[in-house]
């Protein structure tokens, strides 16, 4: 068994001391005069040393026995304390040592001195505790370990690139040091790291788990501010700060924390979850968007991983679905439940109110089927019956009305049933007492999301006054609208023109007269529009053009407008498109959020005003000139790689289809509208399926088919595409956040060929070998005539996509019917070698050596030694490229000498390409000694040949 190595305490080194004291009483040396000094320590004043004298005199005369015994009595009849108070008087007289120590303690510190140097410097750091010695009781001993805590923290000056992430108390990220760090600053801790201020995420979740009350609000109050400042470091921290957050599962304690009797903790636990599903970015940008093209449209954020069975969500444990899905996961722990007992039995305040309806709304954008039972639940019919009963122009009844067009706008089913609970009397009572704009706006929204699913026609007569009313007071205003006048204008005016649309006939002759007003006052500017001016501008055109009338003064004006400025505004969209902005998205997959772009509402916006104008000019055709900077705009595009999939993408897209349906009808240029089409192709979203077969259509025109010269009017290759069309679940008020999806791929030229060399039985069917055919064509006329838009895709996976074809036919021998082609686009690919990289992961293309090696093989069985097929094998054995490439092809005796291609080959990728530098690999040039054996003397008998001289002159 091991000794027990643990220092004594106190007590016992008190114990111990007083036994060896008795034990050796009798072993004291013998006493002369000099044992007691020249002078008293404990008497002072005039007789002292007289006292002092008598009592030296007096002791020495003793024999030991007489000493001992004399020593024994007194020490039997004082008390102990007394005892050690004398004994201290004279201690402190010896000069041993710097702090007056004992001499056994004395000896102690100098063992330490010289036996152990990192107690030396805890020691020192412990200097000031040393003149407490001997000045109390039982402080005659330093513990330096118990006591290290009160010393001076060890500061590690040295920044590190890479260290753990610590967040004041307001939620911010903290750097490594703070200099001057005060003791107000309250970051102070005895865990890790000691010298570094703030705390760890772990750390907050110790706090939230104690039982101590301030503990547990500290750490709430820190995580709720966390939460609101997460997507600001997402560029420093190693993953997205929310990502971490959810993955930790910090939703569970938070919920936990709901369930406390402690109001205060109650009420910070409601603040952490109110920023965790508000989305307030989204709901900023949305607020800022919403009436724009008169479309009122919010999106449903569907969790794509979590679209399984719901056998298969039940096997979940809560960790795991909360995980998955945010949203399931807070219900299953009967989150609303819990809220409706807070509301209705505990005293908390509008804050908390508001924290709640936050929540409620991040459940019900998850879909039809949560915000349904958000509505049913008596929590909200108790805060509808709050919001509406006392009329509050507050943050809270704007984000209730708010609350409740989220639900509407998920279906007609929604809609109803706040219609049931007759929601539009309660909303009027605000927008006929209008107190604060951002409300009102909020209200009108909600109003017009009944109109899109024709909805509540009953208040149509009422449309028209209020609207004029709005109107008209900003009409009459000065020239300088406020931006609250423009957006108030711009909700009106979507709101009816949804009532026109939805409703038809209605009589709103003044309306369209105070359009004409504010276009004439609007576009008389000789400055660009800001956002707000931008968004009522598109807004008036989109009322004019809701029925088929004909107005040709500001058909006029508007082209005017356009020929002048249309130019400027296209370098604008050059500089600030939103198809080819950054995109960033780090929001957790199992609660999305919109992400971010470069966007900003504030200023020059002219985009919003162009969406309205094209939108009037393709219901009123007349002329206009596009300017050289909308081509080198639109190159731009055709030129991007970025998959855009974004909600803010749509606006930019919906402006270029209301062109090319301007164009079209004006009978532009059929070329350049063929461009447009063939740009958009890439870029609209699945739930704009009428739009992609309106631009597939235009696309496949008759412009396409003569310039193509093929004999096939490409109606199977056109059919294909329109089966790819989804089946839409979006509506007119909401769209789901997976249907921001573009339909095609950046590929989608290669689709038709991917999907044939997928699919055995269409393979080898004479549908799959026309569809080939037609794809083949199509890639050419592309790669030919809009090479930058086949520049979007790499040219290893474009090569790997076209090669697929010689594996594809009946018996894999369809490339003999389409040989020429397949030539064409190879010449286009050599001129191109430059850019060919092999070794950069291929799209599609899990290994480019198995590809290969599949390649080669069908080569060999079904080639012939077809020269354009040969060509094909040959590009990879570049010497630019992999040596493990080469060495699959000498592997085998018969694919060298079966490889074949003809001198316009030679021509376009010189030999030299294939034997400069001279090979270095050993294994592959053992492999070339075999030439000799090839009974046919290709193109590979060359390149063996012309390394083996150059190796034999070295």
């Amino acid at each position: 068994m091991s000794t027990n190595s643990r220092k004594p305490s106190l007590f016992a080194l008190k114990m111990q001391k007083r036994i060896n004291q008795q034990n050796n009483l009798s072993l004291e040396p013998e006493l002369c005069k000099t044992s007691f000094g020249d002078t008293s320590v404990i008497l002072s004043g005039p007789e002292a040393s007289d006292i002092h004298k008598e009592n030296v005199q007096k002791l020495t005369s003793m024999s030991d026995e007489e000493l001992l015994n004399a020593k024994n009595e007194l020490i039997n009849s004082m008390d102990g304390k007394l005892i050690e108070f004398l004994k201290s008087k004279r201690n402190n007289d010896s000069k041993c040592g710097k702090y007056d120590l004992k001499q056994k303690d004395s000896n102690r510190i100098k063992l330490f001195d010289t036996q152990n140097k990192i107690k030396e410097d805890k020691m020192k750091q412990l200097s000031y505790m040393k003149d407490l010695v001997n000045n109390g009781l039982n402080m005659d001993v330093i513990e330096e370990e118990k006591l290290g805590w009160t010393g001076d923290v060890n500061v590690e000056n040295e920044n590190k690139d890479v260290y753990t992430a610590r967040f004041g108390l307001d939620g911010k990220l903290l750097p490594y040091i703070i200099e001057n760090k005060t003791t107000v600053d309250g970051l102070h801790h005895h865990g890790e790291e000691q010298h570094r201020p703030g705390y760890t995420i772990d750390e907050l979740y110790s706090f939230l788990r104690k039982n101590h009350a301030p503990q547990r609000i500290l750490a709430l109050d820190v995580l709720s501010k966390l939460i609101n400042n997460a997507s600001s470091y997402d560029t420093v921290l190693d993953q997205p700060l929310l990502c971490s957050l959810m993955d930790s599962g910090m939703f569970l304690l938070l919920r936990i924390a709901l369930d406390d009797t402690n109001i205060a903790i109650v009420t910070n636990a409601l603040k952490a979850m109110g920023n965790l599903f508000s989305r307030k970015s989204d709901r900023t940008i949305l607020t800022g968007l919403s009436g724009c093209n008169c479309n009122i449209a919010l999106p449903v954020y569907i969790v794509q991983d979590a679209e399984i069975s719901q056998s298969e969500l039940e096997k979940s444990s809560d960790f795991d679905l909360v995980v998955l899905d945010l949203v399931q996961g807070a219900l299953r722990t009967d989150l609303i439940l819990r809220l409706q007992y807070i509301v209705i039995n505990l005293n908390i305040g509008s804050s908390c109110l508001l924290d709640i309806t936050e929540i409620l709304t991040g459940i019900a954008s998850r879909g039809e089927k949560f915000a349904f039972l958000v509505v049913e639940t008596n929590l909200f019919k108790h805060l509808y019956s709050l919001v509406f009963t006392n009329l509050q122009s507050d943050d809270l009844s704007e984000m209730f009305i708010f609350l409740t067009r989220v639900i509407s706008s998920q279906s007609v089913k929604c809609a109803l049933k706040l219609l049931e609970m007759k929601i539009l009397d309660s909303i009027f009572k605000y927008i006929n007492n209008p107190t604060k704009t951002p409300l009102l706006l909020e209200c009108l929204y909600l109003w017009q999301t009944f109109f899109e699913y024709k909805l509540a026609g009953q208040t149509i007569t009422e449309v028209a006054n209020l609207v004029l009313k709005f109107v008209d007071r900003s009409v009459g205003l000065s020239a300088d609208l406020t931006n609250t006048d423009l957006s108030l204008m711009s909700a009106s005016l979507s709101l009816i023109d949804s009532a026109l649309r939805n409703f038809g006939q209605i009589y709103i002759d003044p309306v369209y007269q105070l359009t004409e007003i504010i276009l004439a006052k609007l576009l008389s500017s000789s400055d660009l529009p800001n956002f707000e001016t931008s968004k009522l501008i598109g807004n008036c055109f989109s009322v004019l053009s809701s029925k088929n009338l004909k107005f040709n003064s500001v058909s006029l004006k508007a082209v005017e407008y356009l020929n002048k400025h249309f130019g400027k505004i296209c370098e604008i969209l050059y500089d600030k498109s939103w198809l080819t902005s950054n995109y960033v998205n780090n929001s957790p997959k199992c609660y999305p959020s919109l992400g971010y772009i470069n966007l900003s509402l504030n200023g020059g916006e002219p985009l919003f005003m162009l969406i309205g104008l094209m939108k009037f000019l393709c219901s009123n055709p007349s002329h206009f000139n596009i300017p050289k900077q909308f081509w080198v705009y639109l190159n731009k595009l055709m030129k991007s790689p970025i998959e855009v999939s974004h909600w803010y993408c749509r606006y930019e897209i919906i402006f270029l289809i209301y062109l090319l349906k301007t164009l079209k009808n004006v009978q532009f240029d059929i070329d350049s509208t063929h461009k447009i089409a063939i740009t958009l192709m890439s870029f609209i979203p699945k739930y704009m399926a009428e739009e992609f077969y309106y631009t597939l259509t235009l696309y496949f025109n008759s412009y396409f088919r003569e310039s193509i010269k093929y004999e096939s009017n490409f109606e199977i290759l056109k059919s294909f595409y329109e089966l790819l069309i989804p089946n839409i679940k979006s509506t007119c008020a909401s769209v789901l956040i997976t249907e921001l999806n573009p339909i095609l791929p950046k590929d989608w030229l290669f689709l038709p060929i991917l999907k044939i060399h997928e699919t055995d039985n269409f393979k080898s069917s004479k549908e799959g070998e026309a569809l080939l055919k037609e794809a083949l064509a199509n890639i050419l006329f592309m790669e030919t005539n809009h090479p930058e838009v086949c520049e979007q895709t790499p040219l290893a996976a474009r090569y790997c996509r076209v090669a697929c074809t010689f594996m594809c036919g009946r018996r894999g021998t369809i490339f003999h019917e389409v040989k020429s082609v397949l030539n064409q686009i190879w010449h286009v690919y050599a001129a191109q070698n430059n850019n060919l990289n092999f070794k950069d992961p291929i799209q599609g293309v899990e290994s480019f050596y198995d590809f290969y090696k599949t390649l080669c093989e069908h080569y060999v069985s079904v080639s012939y030694s077809d020269t354009v097929f040969g060509a094909y094998v040959l590009l990879p054995l570049q010497r630019k490229h992999s040596v493990e490439l080469r060495k699959l092809v000498w592997s085998e005796i018969e694919l060298p000498q079966t490889i074949n291609i003809d001198e316009e080959h030679l021509d376009r990728i010189p030999l030299h390409n294939y034997t400069q530098p001279v090979e270095t690999n050993t294994e592959l040039l053992k492999m070339y000694t075999r030439v000799n054996s090839l009974r046919r003397k290709f193109i590979m008998y060359r390149i063996a040949i012309s390394h083996l001289n150059q190796i034999s002159r070295l």
